[in-house]
């Protein structure tokens, strides 16, 4: 009697190659014959049996535990997930729970760990590829990056490169950001309800947010999935202001560009248990010399999206 042989499904994503038994349609897909040549490291994401403890670990959180090698994120009443060696992700998915739940833990836990584990930064950004060159787009959650960075795409043709998350990768061993490169992958974004309606998009391209009821998912085409970091030319950093004023946009300091940087490390309490900070630190101060900063404040009165549009546009064109 011959087992069920289930299907392998092939991803590009965050300068990784992935062999999944898992489906996941934001993801960019590989056919076999283009996997033959891939370039990336595999990394693998399987079902299988994961243990309840780690020996010798450290716990960062109630759920989260970690070793040198190997992080356990214990999602209560629906998973555990084991992320280890910077190549492979165990999914022990509890009994009844579907696949949509538990979705987004494999993109910020499984594979933001996995990228940790490789000693790339994963950060909280999204990115539009201007003519000047692309720019990042950067604040706490809930600053409006997905709904500013679709919305200024739409207005101007630029390319949309991603969302939500990115993966910085720094291979020189003396710290310069010689062959520095940046990669992207999941090809969705996530929209505010009223954000969506605001710009037209029709609700039969939704996808509901499993945690939050009123957000959605929209699907966009898969973009360049890996860029040279001296592409990237500039990083605004989000923030909401007084509804009564215009939408302002003031220069960094070389030092608030710096720690814009480093606040938009994701998820921040993992990069002590993998990273080494003395690097990372000369490494993002070197990287935030050759961007331009700036801090983008705006007001949520209604037209005001058009307004930060027209002038965040502008600004880029000029600078």
């Amino acid at each position: 009697m011959s087992s069920e042989v289930k299907p392998i499904y092939l991803y590009q994503l965050f300068g990784l190659a992935v062999r999944s038994e898992i489906e996941f349609p934001e993801f960019t897909s590989m056919s076999e014959e283009e996997s033959k040549g891939v370039e990336y490291p595999w990394a693998d994401l399987i079902h299988g049996k994961v243990p309840e403890q780690l020996e010798d670990s450290l716990p960062l959180a109630d759920w989260i535990q970690v070793t040198k090698t190997d992080c356990l994120f214990s999602v209560a009443e629906k998973c555990r997930l084991l992320v280890s060696n910077g190549n492979r992700v165990t999914l022990d998915l509890f009994e009844g729970v579907p696949y949509e739940d538990i979705r987004p833990y494999m993109t910020t836990c499984g594979f933001a760990t996995l990228a940790f584990q490789r000693q790339y930064v994963p950060l909280h950004v999204s990115a539009v590829e201007s003519p000047k060159g692309v720019w990042l787009f950067t604040g706490p959650s809930g600053a409006g990056k997905s709904t500013l960075s679709v919305a200024l795409s739409k207005a101007t043709g630029w390319p949309l490169l991603g969302d939500d998350l990115a993966v910085m990768e720094f291979p020189d061993p003396n710290n310069s950001l010689k062959g520095a490169i940046c990669h992207f992958g999941v090809n969705k974004v996530k929209l505010w309800e009223d954000a969506a309606q605001s710009l037209g998009i029709e609700r039969d391209k939704l996808e509901r947010d499993f945690f939050r009821p009123h957000k959605y998912h929209v699907m966009i085409p898969p973009g360049r999935g890996t860029i040279k970091s001296e592409e990237i030319v500039g990083i605004m950093s989000l923030a909401w202001g007084d509804d009564m004023q215009d939408i302002s946009l003031i220069p960094m300091s070389g030092s608030g560009t710096f720690s814009t940087l480093m606040n938009g490390i994701y998820p921040p309490f993992m990069a002590p248990a993998y990273l080494d900070l003395a690097r990372l630190r000369v490494i993002l101060l070197g990287m935030s010399r050759g961007l331009k900063g700036v801090v983008a404040t705006r007001p949520k009165r209604d037209g005001s999206l058009d307004e930060a549009i027209a002038a965040i546009s502008a600004y880029i064109e000029q600078s």
